[in-house]
């Protein structure tokens, strides 16, 4: 435990609370999981997600790139949409359940917010480090307009 709270106090505290959102975001797929029925096929692909999740919120816990966790989370945000429209390939993702009842499209909606939260976070994280890495000479400063080869 002592390790895992040094690891976490030498990070940033935007990224530390990047990390725990998105840590806490990765609870919610598993409660929905063990909430809602799934076939074994989309059980497996929710797990493995789901660890993709933690793999990508343990490095920005730690002071990482966000960069993987905005594409994660942009590519989970699009899928749960994709499922709830019923888009091919989505579309039966709970085997005989395929069509949502009442209260299970509003729950992957708000799961895809949540996602789309985290990206836009991960996005806004990666901007502001950005500034903290000195740039060379050739690359353009972000405040000055660009120029067009001649």
């Amino acid at each position: 435990m002592a390790a895992a709270t040094r690891l976490t106090t030498s990070a940033p505290a935007r990224h530390r609370a990047l990390g725990i959102a998105s840590l806490c975001l990765a609870a919610a797929h598993l409660l929905v999981l063990a909430a809602l029925p799934h076939t074994l096929w989309w059980t497996l692909a929710l797990l493995a997600m789901t660890f993709w999740c933690v793999k990508c919120s343990w490095c920005v816990l730690r002071g990482g790139s966000p960069m993987s966790l905005l594409a994660m989370s942009a590519l989970m945000g699009a899928s749960h949409v994709a499922m709830v429209i019923r888009m091919p390939w989505f579309a039966g993702h709970h085997g005989a359940h395929a069509v949502h009842d009442g209260h299970h499209a509003p729950i992957m909606l708000g799961i895809a917010a949540a996602e789309f939260l985290l990206m836009f976070g991960a996005a806004w994280l990666s901007r502001h480090t950005a500034g903290s890495v000195p740039r060379s000479a050739d690359q353009p400063d972000s405040s000055e307009p660009a120029s067009l080869p001649a």
